[in-house]
């Protein structure tokens, strides 16, 4: 069993776990990005330990060098995280709780910019600063990256990155292009056995209606689908597989059951509790 939560997350899922003090918790670093932020929130009294990639946190949790993981699994202006998509599918981890962060961006130069730093879904969070600064964006791995990176600038450079990340400079804060939240999967080699939401990764026979017959279980029990999202396999083109949540209810089982048999696969990702962080 994973060891006890001793942050926000306690309520949520303390019947899954031990009461080892100091979890050790593996999340896409390094310090001061998004990630952190929210592993810092949720495990305050954890040992942090940063990982280069996503697929990193997995194998970490999965090998069982680390208790936990905390990584991106969707933003609510550009959708899930698909290199989190993708690993839920491959590795042997289970959800079991959610963080909500609030997203704040903030824009940091030195001189006129040629070029920006920054991470991907940061970018496309603002998209609208970006254009008007006119500089050629330069993606990195994490915005404390790109942080990193504009340390080592001199000048003709600017930086996309959270206010953490950029306490010792001056900045302009709030440059994304609407409101915007982020939520973070806890993970864990327990099963997440309780909570509001739960995760599903299925495929469908590529015949007509599929889907639609895939998914009668849940509407004939009326269990409402929170999210839905379809994503190559990467075995072949033009294959997919879905990931849907749903919320949980009575009846979840018996329609898990019925949608096991119309798949051609079924993972069950783990039932959690969605918490906002301060």
């Amino acid at each position: 069993m994973p060891p006890l939560l001793d942050g926000v997350l306690a309520p949520v899922i303390a019947s899954e776990v031990s009461r080892l003090h100091k979890p050790a918790v593996a999340y896409l670093g390094p310090e001061h990005s998004f990630t952190w932020e929210a592993t810092v929130a949720m495990f305050p009294h954890g040992t942090h330990i940063p990982q280069r990639t996503i697929a990193d946190v997995f194998k970490a949790v999965e090998q069982g060098s680390a208790d936990y993981g905390v990584v991106p699994f969707i933003n609510s202006l550009e959708g899930p995280v698909g290199e989190t998509v993708d690993a839920l599918a491959m590795h042997q981890v289970e959800i079991a709780a959610m963080g909500e962060l609030r997203v704040v961006l903030c824009l940091a130069k030195k001189g006129t910019p040629r070029v920006v730093y920054t991470h991907p879904h940061a970018a496309a969070q603002a998209r609208k600063a970006l254009a008007a600064l006119g500089a050629e964006v330069v993606y990195t791995a994490s915005t404390s990256e790109a942080v990193r990176e504009f340390e080592r600038c001199d000048a003709g450079c600017a930086v996309l990155a959270s206010p953490k990340a950029l306490e010792r400079y001056e900045k302009v804060c709030g440059v994304e292009d609407r409101e915007s939240y982020t939520r973070f999967a806890v993970l864990s080699k327990g099963s997440g056995a309780a909570g509001s939401r739960a995760a599903l990764i299925f495929a469908v026979p590529n015949v007509a209606g599929a889907l639609y017959k895939a998914l009668a279980p849940l509407a004939e029990r009326g269990i409402n689908m929170t999210l839905i999202y379809s994503r190559p396999t990467k075995l072949s083109p033009w294959d997919y597989f879905f990931l849907a949540e749903v919320e949980t209810s009575p009846e979840l089982d018996n329609a898990l059951e019925e949608l096991r048999r119309r798949t051609t696969m079924l993972k069950v990702l783990g039932r959690y509790n969605v918490v906002a962080l301060p």
